[in-house]
C-alpha cells in the first residue's frame, strides 16, 4: 500500500513560540509510526528546523516573511492525503474549504469559523457544537498530542525524596512574553528569604533571554541554565518537584509526568485552557495578570506541601496519559478507512 502523505502547516518563531511545532510534530511522529510520510510547511525558524531534523522528518518547505502561506500550503497539499493545520490565527471557512478540496483537514486548537469545514477539529479542552458535527471534534485531555517520549512516562515528581524542592522553569522556547527573568528573580528572592528550593531553568540558546541567564542565576545562587531539548524533557520533569510554566504544551507534559504546575498565561485562550485544567485540581493558574507576590505565594505553598504536590500530580497523570497523539493519528489516518487504527504495541488507539 502506498504511504499516506500528510502535510503539516505550523507556525514557528519568536512571535509564535514553538508550541505549534511541538504539537504538530507529535501528531506527525504518530502518523509516521503508522507508515505515513509527513512534510512540514513553516517559517524558517532554526530551532524548529532542528527539532524536525532530530525527529527524522524531511527538510520542510520554508515560508518567507512575505510568502502567501496559504498558497504555499495548497501547493504542497495538491497530492496529499491529509493536511494538519496548527497556526496561531483562526482560519476562515473559505481557507479550510480550499485546503479541504485537496485533502481532509485536521485543525489543531482552532475552533473559529473554519472549524465547520474541517474533517476533524482537535480541541482537547474545547466544547464541540451541538448535533452530529460533534463527532468530528476530538475533545478531552485524552487527545492532547505529546511527543513519543511521553508514551513511557517517568515516575511521578520526587515529592518525598528529601532535599530542597526543585522547581522546573520553562516559559516557552522563545519566551515571547518575556516571563523568564521576572519569574527567576521571584524564585531567587524566595530562596534568599529562607524558602527551601532550587530551580532548573530551561531556555533556548537561540533566544535573547539565554544570554542574560548566566549572570542572573549566578547572582541568585540558582543552578545554571539548561538548553531546552524536547527529547530530554521527560527526564527533567522526572527530577522536578513542581514547575512554573507558560500555558502551552509544557503544561500537559508536566501533567503526563505527574509534576504539579503553576501556570502563567499570555492570551485569553490560555486563560480558558488554564481555567479548565485548574478546575480538575491538576494545576494552579495565575492567569495573565500575575505578580511576583502571587507567584511567590503559590511556589511557597506548593514547595512546602508534598502531600498536595503528590495529589495534583496524580490528577495530571490520570488526565494526560501520553497517548493523545496516537489517538489523533488513528482518527486522521482512519478517515479513508485505509489504515488499521492500532498503535505500535498492537493496542487499538481510541
Amino acid at each position: 500500500m502506498t504511504a499516506r502523505r500528510i502535510v503539516c502547516w505550523a507556525d514557528a518563531g519568536p512571535a509564535f513560540g514553538l508550541g505549534h511545532v511541538s504539537r504538530t510534530l507529535a501528531i506527525a511522529e504518530a502518523c509516521a509510526a503508522r507508515g505515513a510520510a509527513c512534510r512540514f510547511v513553516l517559517p524558517a525558524d532554526p530551532t524548529a528546523r532542528a527539532w524536525l531534523a532530530a525527529a527524522g522528518m524531511p527538510e520542510p518547505i520554508l515560508l518567507g516573511e512575505q510568502d502567501p502561506a496559504l498558497v504555499r500550503v495548497l501547493e504542497a497539499a495538491a497530492d496529499a492525503d491529509a493536511v494538519v493545520v496548527d497556526v496561531q490565527r483562526p482560519l476562515a471557512a473559505a481557507e479550510v474549504r480550499a485546503l479541504g478540496a485537496c485533502a481532509p483537514v485536521l485543525l489543531v486548537d482552532d475552533t473559529g469559523p473554519g472549524a465547520a469545514e474541517a474533517a476533524l477539529v482537535l480541541a482537547p479542552f474545547g466544547a464541540p457544537p451541538a448535533g452530529g458535527a460533534g463527532a468530528r471534534w476530538l475533545v478531552g485531555p485524552a487527545h492532547v498530542p505529546l511527543r513519543r517520549a511521553f508514551e513511557t512516562r517517568p515516575a511521578p515528581a520526587r515529592a518525598s525524596r528529601g532535599g530542597e524542592p526543585l522547581v522546573l522553569v520553562s516559559l516557552g522556547a522563545t519566551d515571547p512574553g518575556g516571563l523568564t527573568v521576572p519569574v527567576v528573580e521571584t524564585l531567587g528572592a524566595l530562596r534568599a528569604a529562607g524558602t527551601r528550593l532550587d530551580a532548573c531553568v530551561l531556555a533556548n540558546p537561540a533566544s535573547a533571554v539565554w544570554r542574560a541567564l548566566p549572570a542572573l542565576l549566578g547572582r541568585l545562587d540558582l543552578l545554571p541554565a539548561v538548553a531546552a531539548e524536547p527529547e530530554r524533557m521527560p527526564a527533567w520533569l522526572a527530577a522536578a518537584d513542581l514547575a512554573v510554566v507558560a500555558m502551552g504544551v509544557t503544561v500537559y507534559e508536566a501533567m503526563a509526568c505527574g509534576v504539579p504546575a503553576i501556570v502563567v498565561c499570555r492570551t485569553s485562550g490560555d486563560v480558558e485552557h488554564a481555567r479548565a485544567l485548574e478546575a480538575t485540581g491538576a494545576i494552579v493558574s495565575l492567569g495573565p495578570h500575575w505578580t511576583p507576590p502571587r507567584l511567590a505565594a503559590a511556589v511557597e505553598a506548593l514547595a512546602g506541601d508534598p502531600v498536595r504536590r503528590v495529589a495534583m500530580g496524580a490528577v495530571g497523570r490520570t488526565l494526560v496519559d501520553g497517548r493523545g497523539a496516537d489517538r489523533v493519528a488513528a482518527r486522521l489516518l482512519g478517515i479513508g478507512g485505509e489504515v488499521e487504527v492500532r498503535d505500535a504495541g498492537g493496542r487499538i488507539a481510541v
